[in-house]
């Protein structure tokens, strides 16, 4: 293939480029040969240009840091020419370099263009973000080693080659992921890399299972008959070099096409082109068409079935409603368990608004939430005195940013962006939430279905033909007075079991697995894995299926037929080629799971393969790692507390640099009164991740199950860990935000010193900062904690007061992803 080709082509934003050692050599950076030379020449012999077994043998004659010192002499003072100063020019989808200089990063900065880096695991802590390149050094950087006092090392000696894997396998992960989405274009690479050469092969492998992406190995010196042996593997040959390459792009396309947020969109006078892509226009959603046969089997209303009356209205819709007026109009919440019909009604809201004037958006929960960007649209709302509605699905998914975009608006005398969150009662009871919900927001609690409720679901089957056609002709032969008791008695008025038992006169398990019965075996293994993975609360895509069910891309459109009606792909984020993979409802996916998980191996084997397999730098899998880790059909499903352990530990290998691993493994120590290791487990993440709010509070928890379990001490001794414990809690409070939990945790000490030392200080203080947080915040979970405080207080003098440490879901937070 010629180089212009190859630039006519190629779309830069959906290109991953893979750099070796001869990209650098115009910056005047040394080829990995020139490099072991010059190693070579230090030691005084000639061992051939191996660069990781002369590395090694510096490294045991001198020592490492004297090897990195040498390294860093080469390329640490070196400034980026030629080719790499016009790389920002494109938007790359990713980059990928085996170069320990940081040429790139300075040719990116002098351009003043945003790049993510990542060096290593440690590195990750968020992920990628879809508007800037990114860019992998997965043999490490010049800027970080052990012999520097980091914890990860650069890929330098054969035993560092053979060690990679622990710091390397999320860096290894994103390039495979990449290749299989995108076109990969190799650069100054000599593919003699071992672990290269095997991920070219691999994804060499699935091209010939239909993937649809291409490898370009570009080279500066061609010869025909190596091309040719590369050509057989299904990767183009090109002969060239970086700066051929970027200067055809530029003469072959327009450079302003290929960046970042050119293109402004006509879409909404409001939004940015940011949000319009991450967010729903309610005004065009609903001219879309409606899809009852979808509705009826389980997925939340669209706007469209709404505004085409496919739904019932719901009782609880007019108190909704009753609440837009008024002081606590601004901020409304939508609470109740999975299957209820939240988002249905919250649509239906939103959708009046919308008919009476109100611009109205609903942000798309596969994307964080830009709560800086709202704010944004609230003043242009307000320049204009107009109000505006946003719509936020499952709140507690982005929490940190729902309650910093509430905080804002709540400081506004009259906000003009008006938000309707909804969200499940477990997560919201136990989530830190801005004090605008309580103090200017309503709480709409929906559960079972009223009796009007079910008098409108009646009345929908009779008066409209198109869902009519679809209900189970048993059910369309009883009076309407034995529909409605029927629904109301044998479905115990559920809304979700309401709507199967209309379709089919049986319960919802019995339905769902025969339903599941009747699939091939290769469509029933897909559809229990997407249903498992979506009870633990995470996010599947179709890499993902890929990878932990070894599947070919070849046959995944055919799968996905088989499965029509029973799992949906829709689009995540196209420009990376994600496309997520969801069954019809959250409760359909938890009957599933139940039944076709029930065995503990096969549920660990799917948790490990999930592990071990995920990629961090898609959002939607930290995402799911996450979930993982906190939900409790994930790793807590597991009745083994060895398996739970080992695969916490997993998750902090692959995700080091994130808490909440970490913080889930002390507590599951804490919960097990396994001391010994939750006090290792809290000097290693101390160690890691300095200091953290909720480990701290942990630590002040272990002292104060240590002064009531450890055995053979006085009861001086106890009380004396007593006043440590209150101490670490003490500076808990002092340093870190106000946290019901922490206040908790110091009227538990409190009351152990009631029970051992006859001080109330303690207990009294947990108390009065209760009440004072209650006052500030409004949140009624604060009272309860109060009360049951007060309630322990009561019995001490009734019988010895036993201390059994509870631990809430408190540190669930899916707001950390953003």
């Amino acid at each position: 293939m010629k180089i212009n080709e190859l630039a006519a082509t190629l779309d830069p934003s959906r290109t991953t480029l893979m750099f070796g050692a001869g990209t650098s050599i115009s910056s005047g950076a040394p080829s990995g040969i020139a490099l072991s030379k010059i190693l070579s020449r230090k030691l005084g012999d000639e061992f051939g240009d191996d660069l990781s077994e002369i590395a090694q043998i510096y490294e045991n004659r001198f020592g490492r840091k004297v090897l990195v010192d040498a390294i860093k002499q080469q390329i640490v003072d070196l400034s980026p020419a030629s080719g790499l100063l016009a790389l920002p020019t494109f938007d790359w989808l990713s980059i990928y370099t085996t170069n320990y200089d940081t040429l790139i990063e300075k040719a990116y900065g002098q351009s003043n263009r945003e790049l993510n880096v990542i060096r290593s695991n440690f590195d990750v802590s968020s992920p990628r973000e879809a508007s800037r390149t990114s860019l992998y050094k997965i043999h490490g950087c010049v800027t970080q080693d052990v012999s520097m006092g980091h914890q990860s090392r650069m890929i330098i000696t054969e035993s560092d080659y053979d060690d990679h894997e622990k710091y390397r396998q999320t860096l290894f992960n994103s390039l495979r992921s990449d290749m299989f989405t995108a076109d990969t274009v190799i650069i100054g690479q000599s593919l003699k890399d071992r672990h290269l050469k095997d991920l070219v092969k691999e994804v060499c492998n699935l091209c010939t299972e239909g993937v649809n992406t291409r490898i370009f190995l570009m080279v500066h010196s061609y010869d025909e008959d190596r091309a040719a042996l590369f050509t057989r593997l299904g990767v183009n040959v090109v002969h060239g070099d970086l700066e051929d390459l970027l200067l055809a792009l530029v003469s072959s396309k327009d450079v302003a096409g290929n960046l970042v947020h050119t293109t402004s969109s006509q879409i909404d006078d409001f939004l940015t082109p940011d949000l319009v892509l991450t967010s729903i226009q309610v005004r065009y959603a609903s001219k879309l068409p409606s899809n009852p046969v979808s509705l009826f089997n389980g997925s939340p209303a669209s706007y469209a079935d709404i505004f085409n009356g496919q739904t019932i209205k719901r009782a609880a819709l007019g108190r909704i409603e009753a609440a837009k007026t008024g002081a606590r109009s601004y901020f409304i919440v939508v609470e109740g368990s999975r299957g209820v019909g939240k988002t249905t009604m919250a649509r239906s809201y939103v959708l009046n608004r919308m008919a009476e004037g109100l611009p109205a958006w609903e942000h798309l929960s596969d994307h964080p939430l830009d709560y800086a960007s709202w704010l944004a649209v609230e003043s242009k709302l307000r320049q204009e005195n107009k109000d505006g509605i946003l719509f936020i699905d499952d709140c507690t998914r982005h929490l940190k940013s729902v309650n910093r975009l509430v905080d804002r608006l709540n400081e506004i005398a009259r906000p003009h962006l008006r938000i309707i969150v909804t969200t499940e009662s477990s997560k919201w009871k136990v989530s830190t939430k801005s004090a605008g919900f309580f103090s200017r927001g309503t709480l709409i609690k929906l559960s079972v279905l009223e009796r009007n409720d079910i008098d409108e679901l009646v009345n929908l089957v009779d008066r409209r033909p198109e869902i009519r056609s679809l209900v189970e002709t048993r059910f369309l032969e009883l009076s309407r007075g034995e529909k409605v008791r029927q629904l109301r008695e044998k479905c115990s008025a559920d809304m979700f079991v309401c709507l199967k038992n209309i379709f089919a006169n049986d319960n919802l398990d019995n339905i769902l697995l025969h339903e599941f019965f009747e699939l091939s075996d290769e469509s029933q293994e897909v559809y229990r894995y997407v249903a498992a993975v979506q009870s633990m609360g995470g996010y599947v895509h179709r890499q993902l299926i890929m990878r932990i069910m070894g599947i070919g891309a070849t046959g995944l459109d055919d799968l996905l037929n088989q499965l029509d009606g029973i799992v949906a792909e829709h689009v995540i984020d196209n420009r990376q080629g994600v496309y997520g993979w969801r069954t019809r409802h959250d409760v359909i996916a938890e009957t599933i799971a139940k039944w076709k998980f029930a065995d503990q191996n096969d549920l660990y084997e799917l948790l490990e393969s999930l592990i071990r397999t995920f990629n961090p730098q898609v959002r939607i899998e930290l995402e799911t790692a996450l979930a993982i880790a906190t939900n409790d059909a994930g790793i807590h499903r597991l009745t083994d507390t060895k398996d739970q352990i080992k695969l916490y530990r997993s998750l902090i290998d692959a995700i080091p640099a994130n808490r909440t691993p970490r913080r889930r493994l002390i507590r599951l120590f804490l919960k097990n009164e396994l001391l010994v290791d939750a006090e290792n487990e809290i000097i290693q993440a101390e160690k890691t991740l300095g200091q953290d709010a909720i480990v701290s509070r942990y630590r002040a928890t272990l002292t104060l199950r240590k002064a009531d379990l450890t055995p053979a001490i006085t009861e001086s001794d106890r009380v004396a860990m007593l006043y440590e414990a209150l101490g670490i809690i003490r500076r808990c409070i002092r340093d870190y935000y106000q946290d019901v939990y922490t206040y908790r945790t110091l009227g538990e000490i409190g009351l152990a010193l009631i029970a051992r030392d006859n001080d109330f200080t303690a207990f009294d203080d947990a108390i009065d900062y209760l009440r004072r947080y209650e006052s500030e915040n409004g949140d009624p979970n604060i009272r309860l904690v109060r009360r049951h405080l007060e309630q322990q207080a009561r019995s001490i003098g009734v019988e010895p007061l036993s201390l059994p440490v509870e631990f809430p879901e408190e540190d669930f937070q899916p707001a950390e992803m953003d």
